[in-house]
């Protein structure tokens, strides 16, 4: 059985439901840069 892809929007989502502060544009730098620094890389299968 697959899991669901969870996206950035969802992260960001849940966030905002358990604080009340939720630096949303800090989120999506940090999401940002890890994905470029990332980029074209892929989890190998077990």
């Amino acid at each position: 059985m697959e899991e669901p892809e969870i996206t950035i929007y969802d992260v960001i989502t849940k966030k905002k439901e358990t604080t009340k502060k939720a630096d949303t544009k800090l989120i999506m730098k940090a999401y940002n840069l890890a994905n470029s620094k990332h980029e074209g890389q892929k989890r190998s299968s077990r």
